[in-house]
């Protein structure tokens, strides 16, 4: 059998003893579960349990060194996999030049719905993430396909390939590390694959783990900061100035649009996240600078798998609902 290193990323909470629960009735691979914690002393049943603090992506990054495998999973502490989830995606990972693969995400609690289905850069230079909560999962997404990336709540990598591509960036913490990880595994000669027939079940926008489980820190600045340094890391010249540009007036109109509807700490998250990237502009330049030393695909080769143009009506129902609800999705 596969031997797989399992990493799960656990903050606090008991959701994960259903996910390790479920990763233990796993079929047809060989696996150790490394649990980073951010809980003092916990101790989680047959799994090797690391305290440490940080963010997802710094644990993650950390959990790597202790495991002993060449695929390395990645899942969140509140997911439920089913027994085949990682054979599937290591099916797919086995093949030549695949690098990264993730897997189909269900709702947790309306569990005919889903969560994710792997996501695709727009020309704006936002990420059209085509089957968020609340759509049906009919089978309209059961193909194998590339994707740009999806939600490292389940996922896949070669060791090989984080040694080439790099790790999670620290400095994201949450929210788009993922995408730019597997970003660089694109620009790196590797691809990355959507992996229907791996179905996990997600508490995210559940009543277990609501949308305002999250900090407005992370959904705001967050969101701000890690997209354009993103697009300005992993993009082509020729390509930042349109894109990066929309990407900025964007953010800024949501900015002054969650002041003037009263989200005042929303918008000074959004502010600051502007006003980080300009004074860390530098050190983004510097990554990007590494990043495009390694390149091995063009951004218009590339975009033939990771680009879509979804209608113009997606882009702005998705501002006018951010700047009502204050949150994405």
């Amino acid at each position: 059998m596969i031997k797989v290193s399992v990493i799960i990323c656990h903050h606090m909470g008991n959701l994960i003893l259903k996910a390790i629960k479920s990763i233990l009735l796993s079929k047809f691979v060989d696996l150790e579960i490394i649990v980073m914690t951010s809980m003092k002393d916990a101790s989680f049943y047959n799994t090797k349990t690391v305290y440490t603090q940080g963010g997802p992506a710094a644990k993650r990054n950390m959990g790597l060194r202790f495991a002993n495998h060449d695929i390395i999973a990645f899942f969140d502490d509140d997911v439920e996999v089913t027994p085949t989830t990682i054979h599937e995606m290591v099916k797919i990972l086995n093949q030549n030049s695949v690098g990264m693969v993730f897997g189909k995400l269900r709702n947790m609690e309306r569990r005919d719905q889903f969560d994710e289905a792997g996501s695709f850069l727009t020309p704006t230079g936002f990420l059209w993430a085509r089957a968020e909560s609340g759509i049906r999962d009919t089978g309209q997404y059961d193909r194998l396909e590339h994707v740009l990336a999806g939600k490292s709540a389940s996922c896949l990598i070669h060791r090989k390939v984080l040694s080439e591509a790099g790790l999670f960036d620290p400095v994201y913490d949450i929210l788009g590390e993922e995408t730019d990880l597997a970003w660089r595994v694109w620009l790196y000669g590797y691809s990355v694959y959507y992996v229907p027939s791996s179905v996990s079940y997600h508490a995210f926008n559940t009543r277990w783990k609501p949308t305002n489980f999250y900090s407005p820190k992370r959904v705001y600045f967050n969101g701000c900061r890690n997209y354009i340094s993103m697009l300005i890391t992993n993009l082509e010249i020729i390509n930042i100035p349109v894109i990066v540009t929309v990407q900025v007036l964007t953010w800024f109109a949501a900015g002054m649009g969650m002041f003037l509807t009263g989200k005042f700490q929303a918008g000074y998250n959004i502010m600051k996240g502007l006003v980080w990237v300009t004074t860390h502009l530098r050190d983004i330049l510097r990554k990007r600078e590494k990043v495009q030393s390694q390149r091995k695909i063009s951004d218009r080769d590339l975009f033939k798998f990771i680009m879509r143009k979804p209608p113009i009506n997606y882009f702005t129902n998705r501002f006018f609902h951010y700047i009502k609800h204050g949150r994405h999705g």
